[in-house]
């Protein structure tokens, strides 16, 4: 019943600071996500219901179990309690005792919702040993400091054919992240500068704890024993739009919007050069780096979201000579033209589809995997032979087209930002033959001059 899930005010008494990163979190918004309960109402009506219990499972678990949540299909609406309508709360994840046994699964792993949810007893299960509340009982969970929890919701196979709808787990579970022993909870639990630094080193947080990197503390205003680590409950990823538009005057959802945008700018790593070929056409070559996240770039529904190069080419009269990846007036890519980093999907008569319960296979996956990378040139013609080319690249990143957003959400539909995730700009001139960076080669003519 719905007295078996306390409202997550009840655990801000004790826990302040872990109920201020939920609240305002993708967590806190998995139900009440305006793009969400459009596309899932699309699903239902189009699978005549059937898919209720795998999306609705993850996005509104206390609904499922209690029964208070539910789709009326003669008016395409939603009833959901209030609990329910509270999506991932606190009580959700802490009174997960276990998982289905793996056989159990249609791909003997975690993932399609795979969790137990102990609704019997007071029982609150965490990743802390000895730790004692006066509110409810407590007991240590080795699933709580593993991968394999978060699995269960970021792990999606298509119940019928087996098709992958979200991967995220996969991805992590082959990556260098994995085998250094590196979890979701390491990056996605701490604060984006020192996933930067779990990243950078492939070492997990306790190994870099000093003076100047404190995240431990007391887990509750009632503890009584310092811990290592006191995990931030902000759960953030790359979506910095459903926080925001959701309460844009709430400062605290604003702020998961910023952190989103952070941790996408410290993800990757872009290197340009620029050389002409003996044909005498120049050609510019881009390469990025999934430097910073331990699953591929993008994730989740990657037929969905996209990561693109954008690039625009000038001479030194600013004459345009290349161009690509430009948003039209409508705010959408021309993806033919476009290097994008994605995957495409098709459905069981081979159409085109984003819609998870439709897609039969994927067809094609551009995303970048951990510490992989994806190389690309551009081809131009410097036809006025110019003694300088300006070249102005950028990664981008949205997480959902305007055209599905629109699609979904008609005038509600808000304007999908775009997020800019590297920029380089520089411009280049020749020097003994060689294109070279401008500054570069100003920086050599002053030595040549002091050393002469």
């Amino acid at each position: 019943t719905l007295d078996s899930f306390e409202n997550p005010e009840t655990c801000a008494g004790c826990h302040p600071k872990q109920y201020e990163g939920w609240r305002g979190s993708m967590h806190s918004n998995s139900w009440n996500d305006p793009i969400f309960q459009a596309e899932f109402k699309k699903g239902l009506n189009e699978t005549d219901g059937k898919i209720f219990k795998l999306c609705a499972g993850c996005h509104s678990p206390i609904g499922v179990l209690t029964g208070t949540v539910s789709w009326d299909k003669k008016t395409n609406e939603f009833s959901v309690s209030e609990k329910a309508a509270r999506g991932v709360t606190c009580d959700v994840c802490h009174s997960i005792s276990g998982a289905i046994p793996l056989d159990d699964t249609i791909t003997s792993e975690h993932g399609n919702g795979s969790h137990i949810i102990d609704t019997e007893t007071h029982i609150k299960y965490g990743p802390l040993k000895n730790s004692n509340s006066p509110y409810h009982e407590t007991q240590y969970s080795e699933l709580h400091t593993k991968a394999n929890l978060c699995a269960n919701c970021h792990n999606i196979i298509h119940p019928v054919n087996g098709a992958p709808i979200e991967r995220t787990y996969d991805e992590w579970r082959v990556s260098p992240y994995a085998q250094n022993g590196i979890v979701c909870q390491d990056c996605h639990m701490n604060s984006v500068e020192v996933a930067i630094q779990i990243a950078k080193t492939l070492k997990r947080p306790e190994t870099f704890i000093n003076k100047k990197v404190r995240l431990g503390g007391k887990a509750s205003t009632l503890g009584t024993e310092d811990r290592s680590i006191v995990h931030s409950h902000e759960f953030v990823g790359g979506n910095a739009i459903i926080s925001a538009i959701m309460s844009p005057k709430n400062l605290r959802k604003r702020q998961h919007a910023d952190i989103a945008r952070k941790r996408l700018q410290n993800a990757t790593e872009l290197t340009v050069d620029l050389k002409q070929r003996n044909d005498g056409l120049f050609e510019l070559g881009v390469d990025v780096f999934n430097s910073g996240a331990g699953h591929n770039l993008p994730t989740s529904l990657t037929q969905v979201r996209h990561i693109w190069i954008e690039a625009t080419i000038t001479d030194g009269d600013n004459n345009l000579l290349f161009e690509t990846g430009k948003l039209d007036n409508h705010h959408d890519l021309d993806e033919d033209k476009t290097v994008i980093f994605k995957s495409w999907a098709v459905d069981a008569k081979g159409n085109d589809t984003h819609d998870p319960w439709a897609i039969n296979h994927i067809v094609r996956d551009t995303t970048i995997p951990p510490k992989g990378h994806s190389k690309h040139d551009f081809v131009f013609n410097n036809k006025n032979d110019s003694e300088q080319i300006n070249v102005d690249v950028k990664l981008n990143y949205r997480s959902a087209t305007q055209h599905m957003t629109d699609a979904l959400l008609g005038d509600k539909a808000p304007t999908i930002p775009t997020i800019n995730m590297e920029h380089f700009s520089k411009a280049y001139v020749q020097k003994n033959g060689q294109w070279v960076e401008a500054e570069q080669s100003y920086q050599s003519l002053e030595v040549d001059i002091e050393n002469n």
